[in-house]
């Protein structure tokens, strides 16, 4: 399955490794955005992430978006003392 940048993004901000909580939490943030395009966003990939076989992957597949995007960050878990 492909995702474009915008659904990465969308899926490090409101995701978890537990698929069914991402796909409900996805939903609910679509009925409550203002936006039409963001509603179309959270309920498009709310729909792509209950395709069947995604369980197979998607863990696997947020454990890695996360890694990636905190190493492209430079947040690597540490804590910065002022």
């Amino acid at each position: 399955m492909k995702m474009n940048r915008n659904e990465m993004e969308t899926l490090y901000a409101f995701g978890c490794p537990n698929l069914k909580a991402t796909v409900e939490r996805l939903r609910m943030v679509a009925a409550l955005a203002p936006d039409p395009a963001a509603k179309k966003l959270f309920y498009m990939l709310s729909v792509k992430l209950s395709a069947e076989g995604v369980e197979r992957w998607y863990c696997c597949f947020y454990c890695k978006l996360r890694v990636l995007k905190n190493h492209r960050e430079g947040c690597y878990g540490e804590t910065y003392e002022d």
